[in-house]
């Protein structure tokens, strides 16, 4: 009977017919872990560099808060350093400006980052213009930083005005004390005159014709200044006598007054004492003590004039010391 047989691809060696070729056994399950294991083991330790990377820059990174110009705003940052935060930020700054923490300083957490950019402020005070640069963010700021008290000056905004980047003009008048003396008449007063004559007017004080002003009225005055005020005298049309003129006027105003001008005592008034009859008799306006020596002098000399020289008359107890 015919018995096939196969050639062993292997070997070539002849098989029978009744046998077979063997199969090769499949994979098994454990010899694929161990194939797969050194592949995961490789991508486990990348995707936890990856991780770690991750949390790590996460870390770094620090919530810092900026206020520039006054406006507040929160970051995260990887900057080492003011300087850094600040660069990533998009903000810039220059010499004048004001950093604080300064820009060297190392970023810490929570930190706020204060930007001041100086812009310039021209103030005119008293009618004197000047220009500064001030990171002030108002115009009380600045005039503090300009060693000002706002409560001393008449402003031409309100204190708490914005002062822009781009500069500010700021208007504004002192408040200083001075004191009018005008003939008897003396006056205290708070003002933010730029002139003497703008301090008379606010005092509500009139000047009469040859009235002498010192100083002059476009002056400016500064605190403690004291304006005088003396009035024209009114016109001498009488001559006096050159021997009346010649006496010792000054031994008989000791002898009245003191010498005291400004005396009033028992209905009389002055340097020489005169009763406002005999004042008003030789052609005196007002009061004697409204006016200055001078004008005193004048009349006393025409009562003189008028009683003949009878001295007793006008002053009986010091009319000998002329």
């Amino acid at each position: 009977m015919y018995s096939p047989t196969l050639e062993s691809p292997a070997t070539g060696s002849q098989l029978s017919g009744w046998e077979h070729p063997v199969e090769k056994p499949a994979e098994t399950p454990s010899r694929l872990r161990a194939l797969v294991r050194p592949w995961l083991a490789v991508l486990c330790a990348a995707a936890l560099g990856a991780s770690v990377g991750v949390v790590t820059g996460v870390g770094l990174a620090r919530e810092i808060t900026l206020d520039v110009d006054g406006k507040l705003t929160t970051h995260r940052s990887f900057a080492a350093d003011v300087r850094g935060a600040l660069k990533a930020a998009g903000v810039p700054y220059e010499t004048g400006d004001m950093v604080s923490p300064p820009p060297s300083a190392e970023i810490g957490d929570d930190m706020t980052i204060v930007v001041r950019h100086a812009r310039p402020l021209t103030l005119n005070l008293d009618g004197t213009s000047s220009t500064h640069l001030t990171t002030a963010l108002n115009v009380q700021d600045a005039l503090e930083e300009l060693k000002m008290n706002p409560n001393k000056l008449q402003l031409s905004t309100t204190r708490l005005r914005q002062i822009p980047v781009e500069g500010f003009q700021l208007n504004a008048r002192s408040q200083r004390k001075v004191t009018i003396v005008a003939g008897s008449m003396r006056i205290e007063t708070t003002t933010t005159g730029r002139t003497v004559e703008e301090v008379l007017e606010e005092s509500s004080v009139e000047l009469g014709e040859g009235d002498k002003v010192s100083p002059g009225l476009s002056t400016f005055p500064p605190e403690d200044t004291v304006i005088r005020v003396t009035p024209g005298l009114p016109p001498h049309t009488i001559p006096i006598s050159p021997d009346v003129a010649a006496l010792n006027w000054d031994a008989l105003a000791r002898c009245e007054s003191g010498p005291d001008p400004k005396l009033v005592s028992g209905g009389r008034f002055g340097l020489y004492r005169f009763s406002l009859g005999m004042w008003r008799a030789v052609g005196g306006e007002k009061r004697p003590v409204d006016w200055p020596k001078a004008e005193q002098t004048y009349r006393a000399q025409l009562l003189y004039q008028r009683l003949a020289g009878d001295w007793k008359r006008a002053w009986p107890e010091c009319g000998d010391r002329l």
